[in-house]
């Protein structure tokens, strides 16, 4: 399920585009949530074949129901009812679509920030993304194989290679903050990407995209895009 991951960078990328598109703002940042949280799932729906293969996905589904599917049904060992004792909604539940189950399962889970969350935040959702890998005894119970952080960060004053660089870095280092101060078991593998989606540039005369858009040179920003993922 490495190209869900693929597919949440893309979804960032796109999101960024639209709100250069809605605004005519390059360095317009995204105030709506649910636009990212939109493109991620159409992102994702380019990878079936058909109508809901092999992935079902759902918006804002609950998280009392994604957390008793994560768990592999068994006919002689039955999903306990003590598994479902959550609230609130998850951004985007993934299930498996490919083929019919007794009961549904939940393979992947998608939480969704905009630009700049908070800490608090941030480590509220790398939390709960943890958690539904405590649901299975051991990872051959979870029917659930990854889940993922989506988010978006900006700066200001990057007109420079070395300054990009030097943001990606930082921003990278916060997450590696935030996910020591978790409990991460050892059946879990964790990754942070964080990649530059746009920035500014200093404007060449003869640059045709830059005659076409009246930019100026005052697009002084950097936009990275940064995914977490949770596997076994």
């Amino acid at each position: 399920m490495l190209t869900i991951r693929k597919q949440l960078k893309k979804a960032l990328c796109q999101s960024c585009d639209d709100a250069l598109e809605f605004s005519n703002d390059e360095t317009s940042l995204i105030g709506a949530e649910y636009l990212i949280t939109v493109n991620a799932a159409k992102s994702i729906q380019q990878l079936n074949s058909s109508f809901g293969e092999p992935y079902k996905i759902y918006l804002e589904y609950p998280t009392w129901k994604v957390a008793r599917d994560t768990i592999h049904y068994s006919f002689k060992f039955p999903r306990a009812s003590s598994d479902t004792v959550r609230s609130g909604k998850v951004d985007i539940a993934v299930y498996n679509g490919r083929r019919r189950l007794p009961v549904p399962e939940c393979m992947c889970v998608v939480e969704v920030k905009g630009f700049n969350p908070s800490k608090m935040k941030i480590i509220d959702d790398l939390g709960r993304n943890l958690e539904y890998f405590s649901f299975g005894v051991d990872s051959s119970n979870l029917a659930l194989s990854q889940t993922h952080f989506i988010a978006l960060h900006s700066y200001k004053n990057t007109m420079s290679d070395n300054k990009e660089q030097s943001n990606l870095k930082r921003v990278e280092r916060r997450y590696r903050e935030y996910l020591s101060n978790l409990s991460i078991p050892i059946i879990v593998k964790n990754n942070i990407e964080v990649f530059t989606i746009r920035r500014g540039t200093v404007p060449e005369v003869d640059d045709p995209y830059i005659q076409e858009c009246g930019l100026t040179g005052s697009e002084d920003y950097h936009f990275m895009g940064v995914v977490v993922t949770f596997e076994t």
